[in-house]
């Protein structure tokens, strides 16, 4: 499994990424990568275009998270990865708009790591459901 975490905060990424590695448990065929910002984002995954899941903050510098899930949904080399997006805005119309543009699943922040491994397990579990 491959999985691209994009948050401007350092501490957010670490603890998304330990989750994600509790959540997942066979950590040798999981690669995690990061990035900034969307714009590093979006760098990332033209350069790995077999990224499983995409964890993306909402509010960040350079290019937001909501602005680079458009460019990915409109990018067939890209509109087939899985989005869980990272807000503070709890806004249902917020994830209303963020659902209708193909998101798979969203973080209400703060989250813990057992939060993340819910989503997790969720997310997994209908991907096994759809094979």
């Amino acid at each position: 499994m491959k999985i691209l975490i994009v948050d401007d905060s350092s501490t957010m990424r670490r603890v998304l990424k330990m989750g994600v590695n509790k959540a997942i448990g066979d950590k040798d065929s999981t690669v995690i990568l990061e990035a900034e910002n969307g714009q590093e984002g979006l760098e990332v995954l033209r350069k790995n275009t077999d990224i499983d899941y995409v964890f993306l903050d909402i509010n960040m510098p350079v290019m937001k998270g909501d602005e680079m899930l458009k460019i990915m949904r409109t990018d067939p080399a890209l509109k087939h990865i899985k989005v869980i997006m990272q807000t503070t805005e709890g806004v249902r119309s917020k994830v209303a708009e963020l659902t209708k543009m193909g998101i798979s699943g969203y973080l209400l922040k703060p989250y813990t790591q057992d939060i993340i491994l819910q989503l997790m397990k969720k997310l997994m579990e209908r991907e096994t459901a759809k094979a």
